[in-house]
C-alpha cells in the first residue's frame, strides 16, 4: 500500500514503481492465500489426529477388554482341563475295576464249568448207580425165584 501512493505520487517516473509494487501486493496476496490454505491444512491434520487419539484411545479400551475376555477363556480352559484330568482318572479307575470285574467273571465262568463237569459226572455215576440197583434188583429176584424153588 506505501508503495502505491509513493508510485502515485511521483506520476509518470513512477511506472515501473507502480509495477513492483502492484506486484508486490498481488505476492502479498497470494501468500495470505497460502497461508490460509496451510493455515486449513494444519486445522485438518489436527482434527485427523484428534479422530487418531481418539480411535487409538478406543482400540486401547477395546483391546484391554479383549485381553480380559482372553484371560477369563484361559482361566476357564484351565479349569476345564483340570476337569478333564479328573475325568481321566476316573475313566481309569472304571477301567482298572472292569478289569478286575472281567477277571472275576473269568474265574466264575471256569468254576461254573468245572461245577457243570462235576454235575456231569455226578449224573453219571448216579445212572451207574442207577444201573446197578436195577442189576441187584433183578439178581435179587432171580435169587428169590431159586430160593423159593427149593422146599423144605
Amino acid at each position: 500500500l506505501t508503495a502505491a501512493i509513493e508510485a502515485a505520487r511521483a506520476g509518470e517516473a513512477g511506472r515501473g514503481f507502480a509495477v513492483v509494487a502492484d506486484e508486490v501486493r498481488n505476492l502479498a496476496h497470494r501468500t495470505q492465500d497460502s497461508a490460509q490454505q496451510v493455515q486449513r491444512i494444519i486445522e485438518e491434520l489436527q482434527a485427523g489426529a484428534q479422530v487418531a487419539v481418539s480411535t487409538m484411545t478406543e482400540s486401547q479400551s477395546h483391546s484391554q477388554h479383549s485381553v480380559g475376555i482372553a484371560n477369563q477363556a484361559g482361566e476357564r480352559l484351565g479349569s476345564v482341563t483340570q476337569r478333564i484330568g479328573e475325568i481321566d482318572g476316573m475313566n481309569q479307575s472304571v477301567a482298572t475295576a472292569t478289569e478286575e470285574q472281567t477277571a472275576v467273571v473269568e474265574s466264575i465262568n471256569v468254576d461254573i464249568t468245572e461245577i457243570n463237569t462235576l454235575n456231569q459226572e455226578g449224573v453219571e455215576n448216579l445212572q451207574a448207580t442207577l444201573r446197578a440197583c436195577n442189576d441187584l434188583e433183578n439178581q435179587a429176584n432171580r435169587l428169590k425165584q431159586l430160593v423159593g424153588s427149593f422146599r423144605i
